[in-house]
């Protein structure tokens, strides 16, 4: 048995790596704040597990984590994978019109939490010598820079040095954990959406996502869940590697 846990399964591209990894060999641990009823509906003989969880409340990440370690058989498990794919675009400003709880959100859900949820997937599966991978979704938007992005920004630029910095901590051995950490482009989800809707007048960088949609630019989330999907159980997941194009 091959087990997954995978965040911000609720819709956009969470959702498509979940439906494109159900399998009978597979078992899913799906967590997003909104239940996915749809998702759900997809599980054979019980092989989706769905946790309703704000990744917000970083203090409860651990409690999560044992929950769905608890439900692992180890004896069973030919692999263990995570991936950190939840995400928030807001606050969508400069960062002087930004509110602190806005900010502090952006940070515990895009870089808090994936770091979190990384060192207990590393804790809790240490003493397997199976294959484990940790795929952190990270964005183009670390070396394109918008005004108005600068904590979504920061917080992914963040996480692609922490997936580099674990990379170097586990190396090579029976034991270890890869890491690595991917820019899936260009992507039609609702955070797309969010930000080519934002109010123009304080979101000055709205009208390039709406120019980018309207050239039909953006990719579908099903096409990159499957990018996505290959290259974690593909032989190119090179350890501590960040990768700007699938």
């Amino acid at each position: 048995m091959k087990y997954f846990i995978i965040t911000g399964t609720s819709r956009g591209l969470g959702q498509a790596i979940a439906n494109k990894l159900v399998n009978p060999g597979h078992h899913l641990f799906c967590i997003s704040r909104k239940r996915n009823d749809d998702l759900i509906s997809r599980s054979m003989h019980g092989n989706i597990d769905y946790y309703e969880f704000d990744l917000n409340e970083a203090n409860q990440i651990e409690e999560l984590m044992q929950a769905i370690f608890s439900e692992i058989d180890p004896s069973r498990a030919e692999a263990i994978y995570l991936i950190n794919n939840a995400a928030v675009i807001s606050p969508l400003s400069s960062i002087e019109q930004a509110e602190s709880r806005e900010l502090a959100r952006n940070l515990n859900v895009n870089l808090l939490a994936p770091m979190i949820l990384t060192s207990l997937f590393i804790r809790f599966t240490q003493p397997l010598q199976i294959e484990k991978r940790i795929l952190n979704v990270s964005s183009m938007s670390v070396k394109n820079h918008l005004s108005g992005m600068s904590a979504y920004s920061a917080a992914k630029a963040g996480l692609d040095v922490f997936s580099k910095c674990v990379g170097l901590e586990q190396g090579e051995g029976a034991s270890a954990v890869k890491v690595v950490s991917v820019w899936p482009g260009i992507i039609d989800t609702s955070l797309q959406e969010e930000a080519r809707n934002a109010d123009k007048s304080t979101f000055a960088s709205a009208g390039i996502f709406a120019k980018v949609h309207e050239r039909g630019m953006l990719v579908s989330p099903e096409a990159t869940a499957k990018k996505l999907v290959e290259f974690l159980l593909g032989e190119s997941f090179v350890q501590g590697a960040v990768i700007e194009e699938l």
